[in-house]
């Protein structure tokens, strides 16, 4: 199939396979199906196409009446979708009428030859489209169950919402009541900090600096009694020599 031709081919590969004639189907099968193109349907699998026309045979002489197409296909290159309503009527109890909704995909794939061909053929039924296809059953389902479904999940909702606004009200209590206790343990601790840590704190400075302080004056006079022995050394040395001696003394050796 062309791609650019979908919507023109489109209504005639739909009309072919979901007809009951037996010459249509087989055209399209052999038309626009690769051969081991496979059948994904609610109540089998199969893969091959000689296997697909054969369902295909025990499906119509089972079946009285066709599927009815409910919208043509979307396509998207490598998809189509299509809307059916298959019908369920056993040729041997025609009274027995199942309309049944239900979804075909049709999956393509690009060949040697730049067309489309189609791979995979998946037929889908929905829970919904089945329970609405038996009267009383699906009374029962919107009256009972879906209304029951509906109150219950409410009411689960409601609490829900109730327990969420509780325990956010705990926890916003709970947040004020350790930051009220924060508070009375910083007030009641500040006079014990104030007593009992700050005053050692300052000592140890008091002491710390105190001792550098007289370091400093140490280190000061030691220099001064360095430098005093010095000058009386040179001072001698001048006298003895009279004054030509070359003899020094270097103060780093001090």
């Amino acid at each position: 199939m062309d791609k650019n031709r979908a919507e023109d081919i489109f209504p005639e590969i739909c009309d072919g396979l979901f007809s009951y004639d037996e010459k249509k189907y087989k055209e399209i099968l052999e038309n626009y199906f690769v051969d081991d193109a496979k059948l994904s349907h609610p109540l089998l699998n199969v893969e091959g196409t000689h296997n697909i026309f054969r369902v295909f045979r025990v499906w119509t002489s089972l079946n009285l009446q066709p599927p009815q197409i409910d919208e043509y296909p979307i396509f998207d290159v490598e998809n189509a979708f299509i809307r059916v309503t298959q019908h369920f009527r056993p040729r041997i109890l025609p009274f027995v009428h199942l309309s049944i909704p239900s979804v075909t995909i049709l999956k393509f794939r690009k060949a040697d030859n730049g067309l489309y061909y189609i791979v995979k053929q998946e037929d889908n039924w929905t829970l919904e489209g089945l329970i609405q296809s038996v009267p009383l059953i699906n009374w029962w389902y919107d009256n009972v169950v879906r209304v029951v479904m509906g109150g219950l999940f409410t009411r689960v909702g409601s609490f829900l919402d109730t327990a969420n606004v509780a325990t956010y009200r705990l926890t916003e209590n709970s947040h004020e009541a350790i930051s009220h206790g924060q508070t009375k343990a910083k007030e009641y601790l500040g006079p014990f900090k104030d007593s009992y840590i700050n005053p050692p704190l300052n000592k140890a400075q008091e002491i710390i600096s105190d001792g550098l302080t007289k370091g400093q004056h140490f280190t000061y006079r030691a220099r001064n009694a360095i430098w005093n022995a010095q000058e009386g050394v040179k001072n001698h040395l001048t006298k003895v020599t009279g004054g030509h001696s070359n003899l020094y003394i270097n103060e780093n050796d001090s």
